[in-house]
């Protein structure tokens, strides 16, 4: 089996014959400072922004810096679940209730609290692909720490689910995060999502989708 590494600069995981990282092209073994980790997030963002100039400001995006997006408890959600855990029917789903697998579409409030879920057969943006948590330092993590934190919490898992890997996939990748409230009162909760910029209307799974 082949050794891997790891981009001092974005975090991606690379083969062992690569001699520059596939995502953003730092020299194998070459350091890279906070400045400079900054820097390249900022230069990321830009570019896949122009990508899709529509995209909706609601939800913050790891590589752009937007809007902070409250995660916070939430009541009973309207939306059945099946005897697997699925959802089988449409309704509102409380933020903290969301399990890997769900799909759902949004209101485009700035603080979500909670998302219209959906079967993955029925018309939806996103997908949920991960839950994960963060502590970091204990301090609330600034926009250009997400696309670390995006790499730490989320990316290991992406390959898995889709099958294919994040830094060639077609599929596009998110997070929820924390309000800085949310984080003062000790949520530390990140949940990973999947979006396909040229269909945010998916009518099936992007599990095991492979692009």
């Amino acid at each position: 089996m082949s050794d891997r590494w790891v981009c001092k600069r974005c975090f991606a995981d690379n083969e062992d014959a690569d001699t520059t990282c596939t995502r953003c092209g730092l020299i194998r073994g070459a350091e890279s400072t906070p400045d400079d980790q900054s820097e390249w997030a900022s230069e990321s963002g830009a570019m896949k922004a122009s990508r899709d100039p529509g995209w909706r400001k609601w939800l913050r995006f790891w590589w752009v810096p937007a809007i902070a997006i409250a995660l916070v408890v939430g009541y009973a959600t309207s939306a059945r679940r099946g005897d697997d855990g699925t959802l089988s029917s449409a309704g509102r789903v409380s933020v903290d209730e969301l399990r890997t697998g769900d799909c759902f579409n949004t209101s485009g409030d700035d603080a979500i609290t909670d998302v219209d879920g959906v079967p993955c057969t029925e018309a939806h943006e996103y997908e949920v692909f991960n839950l994960g948590t963060y502590e970091g330092d204990g301090t609330y993590p600034p926009d250009s720490a997400l696309p670390a934190i995006f790499s730490e919490v989320c990316e290991p898992s992406f390959a898995a689910y889709v099958g294919a890997p994040y830094a060639t996939s077609e599929i596009y990748g998110s997070m929820i995060s924390p309000s800085e409230d949310s984080w003062g009162s000790g949520d530390r909760s990140f949940i990973c999502l999947l979006f396909d910029p040229d269909d945010p209307a998916l009518t099936e799974s992007l599990a095991g989708a492979g692009r």
